[in-house]
């Protein structure tokens, strides 16, 4: 609750979503399916929810699912590998890299790579901007 110093000092009279501090879990969010048993996504904070210009997500991945990944021309990500592993071979040069607790990889408007999820699986933190829903 938000006292009426709070609401002087903070400018928060009339505050609107995207103005306050917000939480959000995991838990409390819709399970998007990306490929149905394969990849799934919790989406915590986004334009609807909380009224941001980007968009935070934890993304699942089951054991052993290869895909291709192709950048959709309108969205700038970053993943951040929290448990598991996977191959990543980008399309355009054949670079392979291990992507493991603790790397973060930049994807640009347009990508392409081949993502081959190891066998413990994979849990990332992703951001997007512009957001996703």
């Amino acid at each position: 609750m938000y006292t009426s110093v709070h609401v002087a000092r903070c400018g928060l009279k009339g505050a609107q979503m995207g103005d306050r501090i917000m939480w959000s879990r995991q838990e409390d969010v819709e399970r998007i399916w990306i490929y149905e048993g394969l990849e799934f996504s919790h989406r915590l904070v986004t334009k609807k929810r909380q009224g941001s210009s980007f968009s935070f997500h934890i993304t699942t991945y089951t054991p052993g699912f290869n895909t291709m990944v192709e950048g959709d021309g309108i969205h700038e990500v970053v993943l951040y590998c929290l448990h598991g592993w996977s191959t990543q071979i980008v399309t355009a040069t054949g670079e392979e890299r291990t992507f493991k607790p603790g790397d973060a990889m930049y994807l640009p408007l347009n990508y392409s790579y081949r993502h081959i999820i190891g066998e413990a699986g994979l849990v990332v933190a992703v951001c997007a901007s512009p957001g996703k829903e």
